[in-house]
């Protein structure tokens, strides 16, 4: 008979969106979900974020980032050309106990 372990890890990490004018962005989603292999690797996208506000041109650009705790193993990179977030891997930890 064989035995599989299976180990699962869950994360919450908190994006902020800011921009610079009187229009305040928001999310296009409430809450956004993500699953991740133990093999990605640093560099990695794990998801993409969207929001919006009622600026318009280059006033409507928005910039994606992380609470500092939450840059630990992860960081934001902002697209402009999208206007969107991409939620990256920023360091891996194989350690198990």
């Amino acid at each position: 008979m064989a035995w599989f372990v299976i180990y699962l890890a869950t994360a919450t990490v908190t994006i902020i969106v800011t921009d610079v004018n009187d229009h305040k962005p928001h999310f296009t989603q409430k809450v956004y979900h993500a699953t991740m292999s133990e093999n990605y690797a640093v560099g990695q996208s794990v998801t993409s974020v969207s929001a919006t506000d009622d600026d318009i041109g280059s006033n409507a650009a928005l910039t994606y980032s992380l609470k500092e705790f939450d840059r630990k193993y992860f960081h934001m990179i902002t697209v402009q050309a999208t206007n969107t977030g991409v939620l990256k891997v920023f360091r891996v930890s194989r350690k198990l106990s």
